[in-house]
C-alpha cells in the first residue's frame, strides 16, 4: 500500500521529484537502520509486547499521513517512524515464526510465511488503488492505515512465545562488547542467507527500475512491459504456497543452489533474446525470474530458520537476514544507475548478474556452514525427514 501511495500522496501536495525520490528513500533507510538493533534486543518472552509496541506506532505513522496535511517537517517526522516500524516489525515476525515452529519444518513454515507477505503486498496495492480512486488518497491512508488495529488483537490474544536457552553474559564485559562478539558469532549459513537476498533485491530492483526503459527501447508496449512485471509477480507468489510441499520430499538447499543459478542467467539473458520474438521469449524469462525469486526467499528464510532447531537464537539472525532486503532495494536502483551510464542498460542487467552471482559464491565458500548449505544434488528425502 504504501509503494503505492505514498508517491501520489506527495505529489499531490506539489513535491517536486527529487523530494519524492528522497522521502521514498527514506523508508527503506529506516527500515534498515532498525534491523540489527530490533533483532539484537528480541527475545521470545517479550517479542508479544515488542511486536504491540511497533504495530501501534506502525498503525499511527500510516493513519497519520492524514493528518500531515502537506507539512514536510510531519512528512519526515512520520516516515521515519513509519520506515523504522515497518522493519521492526519485519524483524520480530520473522523470528517470531521461527520460535513458535522451533526450527521444525523449516522449507513449508517458512514457504507459507514468506507466501504470507506476498500476499499481503498483493491485497495491499489492490485495496490501495481502489480506495484511493474513490475516496482520495488522504482518507485511503487514514483508513487503511487502521487495519493494523486486527494484528494487535490478533497478537494481544496469541500466548507469549517461551525464551530459548541462551549463556549467560559474562560479569565485567561491556555491553557493546557482548554486541560485537555476538555480531562476530553469527552462523555462516546467516551470512549467506543474507547475501542471497541481496542479490535478489539488487538484481529484481535494478531490472523492475531500467526494463521499462530497455522495453520501450527495443519497441516493447508499455501495457505489455506491465503484463511482464505483473507476472513475474505472480508467479513468484504462487510458488510460495507450493513449496511446502515440494520441500517435504527434496532438499531445500539443492533448490536453493540452482534457483540463484537460474535468477541470475534469467536477468543475463533479458538483452540476449532476439527482438522479432521478445514478447513471447521474455514472457518465459520473466515467469522464470518470478519462480527463481519467490522459491529463494523461501529457501534463504528456511535457512535462518534450521538454526533454531539447532538450540540457536534467531533475534540477530532475523535482524542480519532482512537488511539484506532493504540493503538489496537501496543498491539495486543506484548500481543500475551507475552502470547503466557507463555501459549501457543491457550490459547492465549482465553485469550486474555476474557480479551478485561471484557475490553469492564468494560469501558461501568462505565459512564451513556456507559451503555446507551449496548442496547441487538433489537427494530425495527419507519418510521420517517429510
Amino acid at each position: 500500500m504504501q509503494n503505492l501511495l505514498f508517491p501520489l500522496y506527495l505529489d499531490h501536495y506539489g513535491y517536486a521529484l527529487t523530494v519524492i525520490g528522497t522521502l521514498s528513500s527514506l523508508l527503506g533507510v529506516m527500515r534498515l537502520a532498525s534491523r540489527v538493533p530490533i533483532g539484537a534486543r528480541y527475545r521470545g518472552s517479550r517479542a508479544k509486547g515488542q511486536q504491540l509496541f511497533w504495530l501501534v506506532l506502525f498503525l499511527v505513522s500510516t493513519s497519520g499521513y492524514a493528518f500531515a496535511h502537506g507539512d514536510l517537517a510531519l512528512i519526515v517526522a512520520v516516515t521515519v517512524v513509519h520506515g523504522f516500524s515497518f522493519g521492526a516489525l519485519g524483524t520480530i515476525n520473522l523470528a517470531v515464526a521461527i520460535d513458535i515452529s522451533g526450527g521444525r519444518r523449516a522449507g513449508a513454515v517458512m514457504g507459507w510465511y514468506t507466501a504470507a507477505l506476498s500476499a499481503g503486498y498483493a491485497l495491499g496495492a489492490f485495496l490501495a488503488g481502489a480506495f484511493a480512486d474513490r475516496i482520495g488518497i488522504d482518507a485511503t491512508l487514514l483508513w487503511l492505515g487502521l487495519t493494523p488495529s486486527v494484528a494487535i488483537a490478533a497478537v494481544w490474544l496469541t500466548p507469549a512465545v517461551p525464551d530459548s536457552e541462551r549463556a549467560a553474559p559474562t560479569p565485567g564485559v561491556a555491553l557493546w562488547r557482548r554486541g560485537v562478539s555476538a555480531f562476530r558469532g553469527i552462523d555462516g549459513r546467516v551470512w549467506l542467507a543474507f547475501t542471497i537476498v541481496l542479490f535478489l533485491n539488487i538484481l529484481s530492483d535494478s531490472t523492475d527500475t531500467f526494463f521499462p526503459l530497455y522495453g520501450i527501447a527495443i519497441g516493447l508496449p508499455v501495457a505489455f512491459i506491465g503484463a511482464l512485471k505483473a507476472s513475474k509477480s505472480a508467479s513468484a507468489t504462487v510458488i510460495r504456497f507450493f513449496a511446502g510441499a515440494v520441500f517435504r520430499f527434496l532438499d531445500y538447499r539443492a533448490i536453493n543452489f540452482w534457483a540463484v543459478l537460474l535468477f541470475a542467467a534469467s536477468t543475463f539473458a533479458i538483452p540476449l533474446v532476439p527482438v522479432p520474438i521478445a514478447g513471447p521469449v521474455l514472457l518465459a524469462v520473466f515467469l522464470g525470474a518470478g519462480l527463481c525469486r519467490g522459491i529463494l526467499r523461501v529457501t534463504s528464510a528456511a535457512t535462518v530458520a534450521e538454526l533454531r532447531a539447532e538450540g540457536r537464537d534467531i533475534g540477530l539472525s532475523s535482524g542480519v537476514y532482512n537488511s539484506g532486503l532493504d540493503l538489496g532495494a537501496i543498491i539495486g536502483p543506484a548500481a543500475g544507475g551507475v552502470l547503466s551510464a557507463a555501459f549501457g542498460i543491457p550490459a547492465m542487467f549482465q553485469l550486474l548478474a555476474g557480479g551478485s552471482l561471484v557475490l553469492y559464491f564468494a560469501v558461501a565458500l568462505s565459512s564451513p556452514a556456507g559451503r555446507s548449505a551449496l548442496t547441487p544434488s538433489f537427494r530425495p528425502k527419507a519418510p521420517a525427514e517429510r
